[in-house]
């Protein structure tokens, strides 16, 4: 408990979390008051799908450069080593780190959220969705970020490796997709097309939380039924345990590669 208080304090103390609420706090006032100001862009497609794809690009971009920035960054100063040397499992070790950063960065969203709500008028269920939302993908990314910050050999190779899962799994993953569903023969490929939803956690969550906003009839006919039951509990559920398996997965192993280097340096 001890380490997870320091680093808990360590991740307070880091200036790029307050610019970040500063920099959240202003993107949720400005598209807030827009919605308030043009009545006409209260719709789905205007301010909250714009909500939606600034927190879908942005919070996974900057929660996996900062986590692996702060392994990478225990790489260079060896102190890393030096935490291997504590009487503890890797993966204890790994997911003390983890859930300090994930609660600091939880505690900033959260403020972000309670502070624009004084000054933008939106529905509660929307304000719970999105925050639900972001809290989602800070998750995934650090567990991302967790695992390219150990197996990155400084804090450069940490920050390219950061940068390229980012581009895979969210700039370019529907045009992946698409290329890979192409080849797939055309009675199974909306079938196909849900599946590959659960390999992209960032993209799961992007799905869930349109069809919780949005009408069922957004994404097509051919997907009302799946969108309906992913908005229901079950789906819900199903959503909440495929990330948390694909976090408890990432840590599991980051531990290993730090075991592994461990028995390295023992020999």
């Amino acid at each position: 408990m001890m380490l997870w208080r320091i680093e808990w304090s360590r991740t307070l103390r880091q200036k790029e979390s307050y610019v970040f609420l500063f920099t959240w706090m202003v993107t949720l006032v400005l598209l807030g008051g827009l919605g308030q100001a043009l009545p006409v862009a209260t719709a789905y497609t205007n301010v909250n799908a714009t909500l939606l794809t600034i927190i879908g690009l942005v919070l996974p971009l900057f929660v996996m450069l900062t986590t692996a920035l702060q392994w990478g960054g225990e790489r260079e100063s060896k102190r890393l080593r030096l935490l291997t040397t504590y009487p503890l499992s890797m993966f204890r070790l790994v997911w003390m780190r983890y859930t300090a950063f994930l609660a600091t960065q939880a505690l900033i969203v959260t403020l972000a959220y309670a502070l624009s709500s004084f000054f933008v008028s939106m529905p509660l269920k929307t304000w719970v969705v999105l925050w639900a939302y972001s809290l989602g993908l800070i998750a995934y990314g650090a567990a991302f970020g967790t695992f390219v910050g150990v197996i990155g050999r400084n804090r450069l190779q940490a920050v390219l490796m950061s940068f390229l899962v980012w581009t895979v799994l969210i700039l370019l993953w529907p045009t992946v997709l698409v290329s890979v569903i192409a080849w797939i023969p055309y009675g199974v490929q909306a079938e196909a097309m849900v599946g590959a939803l659960f390999l992209n956690g960032f993209e799961l969550l992007r799905v869930w939380v349109s069809a919780v906003l949005a009408a069922p009839d957004l994404f097509g006919a051919i997907y009302e039924t799946f969108i309906g039951w992913l908005d229901g509990p079950v789906g819900t559920a199903v959503v909440g345990a495929t990330i948390i398996g694909v976090i408890l997965s990432m840590l599991g192993a980051a531990a290993w590669w730090l075991r592994r280097e461990g028995r390295h340096d023992s020999t």
